[in-house]
Order: structure tokens, then sequence, then C-alpha cells
């Protein structure tokens, strides 16, 4: 169960794929008849143009008129690609896949006459598809879609194209890459403008209008936007008034205008009725409740919110049902029905679990911590932190995983074209030597001067292969780093940080100060002042925490909004006023965003190993939970501020583990000793 912030339909569906298969159920004819009906472009467009506002009807329909009808060539390639694009939205990834498989089955009588690495590059847009709708590594997707651009370009389908370059802006767009995603989305707006249809041109102008949103820059894209409702008023497209109303509410988001918000909420849903578009109308629900959500209107989100669990149930759109459940549970919540709304949520979070979807799941739980927090139910609010706690050790750990997978991906795609480049140059040599040896039989004459020429070429392929070696080595070097970097702060990462206290492979103890700071209320700056101030705070945070430290000292960027700062050589004495100076480097200004002031706090945990007064060796990660349950008191006290421990007064490992468990109730009873330092005080938002 996933709660993303709002999307407009069309990234809802593809993520940029744009506009996908069409109108089977406006009485269309199938059969023989259909068969040929489906073989003319006009069809097919008039499909296209429909399927948006019922996809699994026109899914079904046109996999039956695929299967009993002889349609071959481009005709049948467009049709069934857009049937695998089709089956992804609608999270069918095994029957895309299936799709997917099809177009490139070696023999197949209907594709005989296509080229093979054409057919291969519609398999790998219906892929992306599948990666975008249901988490697959968009990494792997964009070096797909890299090795098959060329062969794409020179499908005779401008439809096809279009779908795929759409797809393809869209992963552009989600792994941070804005620039390609507009130059890709601009060449699909001029194609649509090319071929006149309206609802195409309104549509990928709403998309496009999103990734610039996405890249900051509002003013064009509200522009844009703009563009495409004029075009959908004219053209009387309801669908594209239903994307373009859905864009303008995401751009209206934090713009300090919640009438014009709310306008744009309510005018999506009331378009995607007049187009009969269900499972728009259902999702438009739903975000109409996370709105009055987020103004503490919290019976009116319940209301709204269960009118759109039954819509999404009968669609079996099970995403958008879940996310109106979770709505209703946490406005159940915040009206102090904390029983019945934690009711309704828990087996939301079973479904994660059960599917093991640790992102959604941690997602989730952060919200309803956040809610119980609000609503004053902080021992429930305490214990769903405490979960979130171990949910982002989880999360950081996958990711990590995740991304020495798609670097050694990237690396083989790498070495891939570099074989077949030296492969190259190998036929090229050979093919030189097979003339030089002719040139000797036919003319003796010039037989040393042969002979110096292929010594000649020799010294130069010796030396391009030599430049090619050392570039390889830099790239592995490069490689290397940037695995060891946090790409947003510049920091050390988690892995950095285990390499180093790893050492050798021994994992010695724990040896120096450790500090873990959490920004307090983080998920609120991105709530308020948006994803990109969000980004702008993490990144100010690293450069002020750089700035106490010395050059020696490790900062590594922890996961999300922690910080872990490492420093060897030491006195007793100083360790407590870095931690004030920590505080207070976090917390004494606000961090300029635009025109906006953003307050930052921060909690902090820390400690000093060996640990005192028994100078007890501590295992490094053993050391880490102690200065994170140290931090998680620090924010049980009030948030901005710090908790350190002083002594443990424990002589085995297990008497500590027992100890640091629940720590503020170990401080309380006197079995340790914890120094409490306070932040100044933080300048409100503006």
């Amino acid at each position: 169960m996933t709660r993303p912030a709002r999307q407009p339909p069309l990234f809802r569906r593809m993520a940029g794929m744009g506009v996908l298969l069409s109108g089977l159920w406006l009485g269309l004819p199938f059969g023989p008849a259909a068969t040929a009906l489906a073989a003319e472009p006009e069809a097919i467009e008039r499909l296209e143009r429909e399927s948006r506002a019922k996809p699994e009807v026109i899914a079904d329909e046109l996999e039956r008129m695929l299967a009993n009808g002889p349609i071959e060539g481009i005709a049948r390639l467009d049709a069934e690609q857009l049937l695998g694009m089709l089956r992804a939205y609608v999270h069918q990834p095994g029957a895309a896949e299936t799709v997917a498989q099809a177009l490139v089955k070696p023999g197949t009588p209907a594709y005989a006459r296509l080229p093979a690495d054409q057919l291969n590059a519609a398999a790998v847009c219906i892929r992306a598809a599948i990666a975008l709708q249901d988490g697959g590594s968009l990494t792997r997707a964009d070096t797909q879609w890299s090795e098959v651009e060329n062969s794409l370009r020179a499908i005779p389908s401008v439809r096809l194209r279009m779908r795929c370059l759409s797809t393809a802006a869209g992963i552009k767009q989600r792994i941070g890459h804005i620039d390609e995603a507009v130059r890709l989305s601009q060449e699909v707006i001029r194609l649509a403008d090319e071929g006149g249809m309206a609802w195409r041109r309104s549509a990928y102008r709403s998309s496009l209008a999103y990734t610039l949103y996405r890249g900051g820059q509002l003013e064009h894209a509200t522009r844009l936007n703009e563009e495409a409702k004029k075009i959908a008023t004219e053209a009387q497209d309801w669908m594209a008034m239903t994307e373009a109303m859905m864009t303008e509410s995401i751009l209206l988001t934090d713009s300090g205008h919640p009438a014009e918000e709310l306008a744009a909420l309510t005018g999506t849903i009331e378009y995607a009725r007049k187009a009969g578009a269900a499972r728009d109308e259902a999702l438009g629900l739903a975000n109409l409740s996370d709105y009055y959500l987020h103004a503490a209107e919290y019976q009116r989100a319940y209301d709204i919110a269960q009118r759109a669990v039954p819509l999404a149930r009968t669609l079996h759109d099970v995403s958008t049902e879940n996310l109106a459940l979770l709505n209703s549970g946490l406005a159940l919540i915040s009206m102090k029905r904390k029983d019945e709304g934690l009711a309704m949520i828990r087996p939301l979070l079973e479904i994660d679990r059960a599917a093991n979807d640790i992102a959604s799941l941690a997602e989730s739980t952060s919200d309803v911590a956040t809610y119980l927090e609000k609503a004053g139910y902080l021992a429930e609010a305490y214990a769903a932190y405490q979960s979130l706690r171990g949910l982002s050790n989880e999360l950081a750990r996958r990711d990590q995983q995740e991304a020495v997978l798609e670097l050694q991906e990237s690396f083989d795609a790498q070495q891939r074209k570099r074989e077949l480049a030296l492969l190259n140059e190998d036929n090229a040599l050979k093919e030189e030597q097979l003339r030089g040896r002719e040139l000797e039989y036919k003319i003796w004459a010039l037989t040393a001067g042969i002979v110096l020429s292929l010594l000649a070429l020799a010294a130069r392929m010796y030396g391009g292969l030599r430049a090619t070696q050392q570039a390889l080595r830099l790239r592995n070097a490069q490689l290397r780093r940037h695995s060891l970097q946090d790409p947003l702060t510049g920091l050390a990462n988690r892995r950095q940080f285990h390499e180093i206290t790893s050492g050798d492979g021994s994992g010695g103890p724990a040896r120096g100060t450790m500090y873990l700071l959490d920004l307090d209320h983080f998920k609120s700056i991105n709530d308020h002042h948006g994803h990109a101030a969000g980004d702008a705070v993490l990144v100010e945070t690293a450069r002020r925490l750089r700035a106490v430290l010395r050059e020696e000292d490790l900062v590594v960027r922890w996961g999300g909004e922690e910080f872990l700062v490492l420093v060897q050589a030491m006195t007793h004495e100083r360790v407590e006023p870095l931690a004030q100076r920590l505080l207070n480097a976090v917390a004494s200004m606000p961090v300029i965003v635009g025109d906006k002031r953003v307050s930052v706090t921060t909690s902090l945990g820390f400690a000093e190993f060996p640990l005192d007064p028994h100078r007890l060796d501590i295992p490094w990660d053993l050391a880490v939970d102690i200065v994170d349950n140290a931090m998680y008191v620090a924010k049980t006290l009030g948030r901005n501020r710090a908790c350190g421990v002083s002594q443990v007064p424990a002589v085995t490992l297990a008497e500590v583990d027992t100890v640091v468990q629940d720590l503020e109730q170990s401080w309380r009873e006197g079995r340790v000793q914890l120094t409490v330092l306070e932040g100044p005080a933080a300048e409100a938002h503006s």
C-alpha cells in the first residue's frame, strides 16, 4: 500500500507514458469485422483515445480481437504493444510481460517482415512501463532504453514511438534526469502537434507540465497546463480535462491558494464523471480526502474517503482503495476515535508486511505515527516511531543493496559496449592485414612500405588499447567513489562508514565519540514547503555540520533525515561542548529556500567509546544502537535537544543490551547516567 504525493492521471498510469489504449466499449464490432476495422490506423487511434476511461474492459476486448483476427505487420505490433502497456497500467505485470515475450519470440509469422531490433525495442518499452508501475529497477530500464533508442526511432508507427518516448521521459523524470525528460516530452508534443489529435496534444502537455513542476519550473508548468486545458475544452474531451485539472491541483499544492487547489480537485472529480472514468473518479476522491486531512477538516476527509472505498473496490483498484482506507483511519484517529482508526489501518499495514513492501510500510507507519502524535496519543506514537526506526534501517539496507546491483548493471552495460568496440577494432585490423597481404603478393616492390604501414597501424592500436585500459581504470575508480558517497549532500554513506569501521575485516570494537542526529518534523517541512525545500534543508544541514567539525572527522548521511558523526582522538572534556555546537549549528539560523525561511532543529544522541565507567569494549553495531536510542530519548523529551550516554555500569554486553532496549526507563530507574542538553530557540517557519 503506497501513499504517494498526488500525481496526475497520466503519471499515475505510466509515469509519463502518455495516453493508452482506447474504447472498444463504444459499440465497435468484434470477430471478423473487428479484424478489418482494427487494421485501419483511424480505428486504432479511436480505440487508444477511448481506453483512458475504461482500461480493463478495453484490454480484455483487444486481447480477444488479436486472438481471433489475422492482423499482421506494423498494425499488429502497434495494437499488441498498446495491450502490453495497458496491462502494465492496471497492475497486471505478468500479463504485460507475456505480451513483451510474444513480441520477441522467434519465428512468429505475424512479424515475419519486421526487423528483430524493432520488435525488441517495443518489448523494452513494455518492460519499462512495468518497472514504473510495479517498482522495478528504473536504472535498468533506463539502460535498456538507451540500447534500443535508435531501433525505436526507425519504427514506422508514430503512435508507438510517442508512447515509448513518453515512457522513457517518465523513467528519466523518476530517476532525477529532468532535463532529458523534458527533451523527450517536447519531442512527443511536436509529434502530437503534427498529428493534429487534440486529446494527444492536451494529454502530453499535462504530462510535461508535471515534469517541469518536479524540476522546479512552476511558472512554465502552469502556462503549459493552461494550454492543455484550452485544447481539451475546445475539443470537449472530458478525459483530457480530468488529466489537466489533476495536474493543476498538483501545481497549486503549497501555493498558498487553498480555494483554487480545492476547485481543481473537485473539478477533477466532475470531469472524470463526465468522461465515465470511474478509476480516476475514485482516485480524485482519495486525493480530495487527503486535502481535507491536511486542512484538519477530519470529518469531511473521512466522509469523502469512505465514498472512494466502494468505488475503488468495485473496480478492483487496490491501491486507491487502500489509500482511501488509510485516509479514513487517519481521520478517525484525529477525531479521537483511535481504536476505530487503528482497527482500519492495521490490516493495510499487514498487507504491506506480507508483501514484504518495506518502503510502503515505512511510509504508512510514518503517517500513523505523525497523526497519533498530533492527536495526543503519545505512547502509541512512540511505539509507532520505534517500529518506524526498524523499518528505516531495513529500507536503508535494501537501498544500499539495490544501489550496488544497479552500479554493477551499469558497469556490465559499459563493459559490453567496450567489448563490442574492441571486437570491431579487431575485425578492422584483420581486414587491413588481408589487404596488406594481397598487395604484398601483387607488388613486391612495395613490401617494405607495407610492413612499415602495418607496424605504424599496430603502434596506433596499441596506444589506443592503452588509452582504453586507462579510461576503464579511471571509470572503475569513479564508480567506487560514487558507491561510497551520498549523491545529494556529498557526505559519506552507510557503506563507507561500514568499510571504515570494519578496517581489515576483523571488525574491532567501537572507538571515539559518536553522534547521531535526526532532523525534527522533517516530514512537515516536505509537506509545507515541498520536496525541493526538503532537499535544500538536507544539503545545508550537511554543510553546517562540516563547518563545525575537523577535516579528519567522519560525517555520514545515515538515511533520510539522519546524520551520523564519528570523532576520533578527542578529549572527554570536549564531548558535550561539541554536542552543543552541533545542536546550535543546525538550529541557530533558518534555512533560506527562495523567499522562504525554513526553521530547522534536530534531536541528537551521543556516547563515547569504550563505554564508561568500566571502559567496556562495544561492537560498532551496538554502539550505533546506543546513540540511536539516546536520540529517541531526546525526541521524547521534547526535541531540539541532545541526550548523551555518560555511564552504563555494566560489565557484559548482554547487560548493556538490556539497558539500551528501553534507555529512557533505565535512566529513570537510575541504571544509566544520561546528559541532556537543550538546543537554541528556533525561528518560526515563514
